[in-house]
């Protein structure tokens, strides 16, 4: 191709995403980036084969997988081969050269295979590996010269959202040379992170992933082909529906090659997650976090006895030449599960290891690092078999030991804890080279305080060592004494000195008051209160069953009380007051029990109070038409004193009374208000009669009355012209039409409140 022949130029020195090579071809100049698919490479890059190994192996089988591997290492060779730009651009827009070389580390041999019986095979092999780790490298190296380099930031997006560098691809890279490389692998791993930190996360999808993989696997060897009875699994085995389950129409039980293949499965994973916390510290927070030492110790527990069961099984199930061939391939998978059990050890050495370098290296906070390496090992002890194999392999009163060495204030009720659950495991009594607590106690009886020696006869014996004192009237009387010295301590705050200093409150006073507390209480809360055990976690103490609900340790909690009262648990369906929703509506007990509440402030009335039978309403529509236009300056109502002010007016003097009611005459005299308690007869039959005459059009009776007024509106039809008279008609009748029909319902309103007819 032409593009062979170009020359690269970056005399800016710009990175390769930004960089724009000229390129010539028959006179004519083209401006192309240095990332396009005009730079690909022209090959073909085919897929890697496994080399054929088997006792029936076809004849020239070897020779033909070495004729298309040697072409599969020469693709290889030209690929590092090319400039920088050009290999980028191939990785990233050739269709087949990732493939190719993902390829590979699918169908590498994994460490624990014997290599090839032909020596060719392994050297092409071991070629191949070499050339692929390298071009891997290259991939995570941004610059290769001044004018051969990308910005982390294009490379960490590039690698991806291109799918260079994903979680399954990371994880065969460490299964296919994590073994004779970690070192290289490491440097590998550590770049792939810092580039891509979004790794991680999935990296976490991954592991959960593999939990849910273990989780089926012992489902699969669980499972009863001949009743429908469900696993007998402990509580703690959680997500038990969100799997597929094991294919119930099966009639037999798991063949060999089944059983082979989890086996290899378990294995595989095994060593992937060994290598990969090995090389990447930082994987140690990504297994935290899923709990992946919960699933390793329930796959040991559950999983592993009933592989090597079905296995028996399998290896003796068949006879003749069939059953011979069987107990091979069982021997072998038997062989693997072995392995696959030092692996899965291995990974919970490997984390522990990340904690002890941390705590040896000063890396961190020391106590954080120490509470996690118990943390860890706590975990681990929620099943027998693991922790038991483990400490057969690695004895972990050495790392303790280690532990108490490096750090003198580690938590000794958690490390005699774990010491005694080991050994009571293993149905033995501990050595008697193993420190405990009351050990160490006894041993620094002469410590360091102030820069003098401090001598105690005899350590003050902790309230689990007096057997007539009950725990807690012991710990209430050691934070009494204390508490007379320092009244401002909190009793949570002493309970943990006592516990730190073996419960010798006088020492406890000592060190308060000298202010030489050791480093733990420092920074603790001198305030903190007294926090009560938990119910839950004592029963777990008791009986090894974890419960988490939020209902434990309740009144009714069965688990840990033995005084449930059974009458306040109700069975059945509870039947409320109400049978039906007309039955709540029509009940008015909430508002009668309101009514005396109202009735203080005079605001609910009877109705026999509001409306009487023996009150005249005679005139009441003649009153109404006496009540003239509201003033806007006078106030809407008359201003009433309440009831419950009304006491204050009787004690008023008899002579303020007197004056008061002289002024009232002299103004009723004076005239009567427009709103009077009784209107006078003549004027309502003045009034009367003016209403008639209205009605009748002013005409006295006996006279003949006037023309009545032409009211038409209709007039002629349309188009044909209308009189002045229809005109003013219409005119007048859309001018007062407000004055009629249903327009003045709010006057006679107004004027019924005014009149005190209408509460407001």
């Amino acid at each position: 191709m032409t593009n062979n022949c170009v020359e690269f130029v970056n005399p800016d020195n710009l990175p390769v995403e930004k960089l724009t090579l000229s390129v010539s071809n028959d006179g004519v100049v083209q401006n192309i980036k240095a990332l396009d698919p005009y730079w690909v490479a022209d090959r073909q890059f085919p897929l890697y084969e496994r080399p054929p190994a088997s006792s029936n192996i076809i004849l020239g089988a070897v020779d033909a997988w070495i004729m298309k591997m040697e072409s599969y290492l020469e693709d290889l060779k030209c690929l590092l081969a090319l400039p920088h730009h050009r290999f980028w651009s191939t990785i990233l827009y050739h269709t087949s050269c990732m493939d190719a070389l993902v390829s590979f580390l699918q169908e590498a041999s994994p460490p624990y295979m014997p290599p090839h019986e032909s020596k060719n095979v392994q050297k092409l092999y071991e070629e191949i590996r070499r050339l692929v780790l390298i071009i891997f490298s290259r991939l995570i190296t941004n610059k290769e010269s001044k004018i051969c380099w990308m910005s982390k930031e294009y490379m960490g997006s590039l690698i991806y959202d291109r799918f260079v560098f994903t979680v399954p691809v990371i994880w065969d890279i460490c299964l296919t040379y994590g073994v004779d490389n970690a070192q290289h692998v490491a440097r590998l791993l550590d770049a792939v992170f810092k580039l891509q930190p979004q790794n991680e996360r999935d990296t976490a999808a991954a592991i959960a992933f593999v939990k849910e993989a273990f989780k089926f696997i012992i489902l699969q060897v669980n499972k009863d082909y001949d009743s429908d009875e469900p696993l007998n699994l402990p509580e703690t085995f959680k997500g038990f529906s969100e799997i597929r389950r094991p294919s119930s129409s099966a009639k037999d039980n798991l063949t060999v090659d089944v059983l082979q293949d989890l086996v290899i499965h378990i294995l595989d994973t095994a060593v992937t997650l060994r290598i990969f916390v090995e090389t990447y510290p930082r994987a140690l927070d990504i297994y935290r976090k899923t709990n992946l030492i919960l699933s390793i110790v329930q796959l040991y527990e559950y999983g592993i006895p009933k592989l090597y069961e079905r296995l028996g099984e399998a290896g003796t199930g068949q006879t003749g030449l069939g059953a011979g061939q069987t107990g091979l391939g069982a021997g072998q998978a038997e062989a693997h599960l072995e392995l696959a059990r030092a692996e899965l050890i291995d990974i919970l050495r490997e984390m522990l290891a990340v904690y002890k370098n941390n705590i040896f290296s000063g890396e961190g906070s020391t106590s954080g690092h120490v509470e996690d390496f118990l943390s860890l090992v706590l975990d681990a002890l929620s099943e027998k078999l693991f922790i038991r194999d483990y400490h057969l392999c690695y004895p972990l009163n050495d790392d303790l030991e280690v532990l108490r060495q490096a750090y003198p204030d580690i938590d000794t009720v958690k490390t005699d804890f774990i010491l005694q659950a080991i050994y009571s495991n293993l149905e033995e009594r501990l050595p008697d080279d193993i420190l405990t607590s009351d050990d160490i106690l006894t041993n620094n009886a002469a410590t360091l305080t102030n820069g003098h020696v401090e001598s105690i006869d005899k350590p003050q014996p902790g309230p689990a060592t007096d057997n007539e004192i009950p725990n807690n009237i012991r710990e209430e009387s050691l934070i009494s004494e204390v508490k007379d010295i320092l009244p401002h301590l909190g009793d949570g705050f002493i309970l943990k000195c006592l516990q730190h200093y073996g419960f010798n409150s006088e020492r406890v006073i000592n060190t308060l008051l000298e202010d030489n507390l050791a480093e733990p209480l420092r920074g603790l809360d001198r305030s903190l209160p007294m926090i009560p055990e938990d119910v839950v976690e004592q029963k777990f103490l008791e009986t090894g069953i974890q419960r988490l609900n939020v209902f434990d340790g309740d009144e009714f909690d069965i688990m840990t009380r033995d005084d449930v009262d059974l009458r306040r648990v109700h069975v059945g369906k509870r039947r409320d007051k109400h049978r039906h929703i007309a039955q709540l509506l029509d009940d008015k007990t909430d508002v009668k029990s309101r009514h005396d509440i109202y009735a203080k402030y005079n605001l609910v009335c009877e109705e026999e109070a509001m409306y009487s039978d023996e009150y005249d309403d005679t005139y009441d529509a003649e009153a109404q038409a006496e009540v003239p236009d509201a003033d806007p300056d006078e106030a809407r109502r008359p201003f009433v004193t309440p009831r419950v002010l009304q006491h204050r007016q009787q004690t008023e003097s008899e002579e303020e009374e007197e004056e008061v009611s002289q002024k009232e005459q002299e103004a009723a005299s004076a005239g009567r208000s427009r709103l009077d308690f009784c209107v006078n007869p003549e004027e309502v039959r003045a009034r009367r009669e003016a209403a008639h005459l209205a009605r009748r059009g002013g005409v006295r009776p006996g006279t003949r009355p006037l023309a009545p007024r032409n009211t038409d509106v209709v007039g002629r039809a349309k188009g044909q012209g209308q009189d002045k008279e229809v005109l003013v008609n219409r005119e007048r009748k859309e001018k007062h039409k407000s004055s009629r029909a249903n327009h003045n319902r709010r006057q006679g309103a107004q004027a019924k409140r005014n009149r005190g007819m209408v509460p407001s």
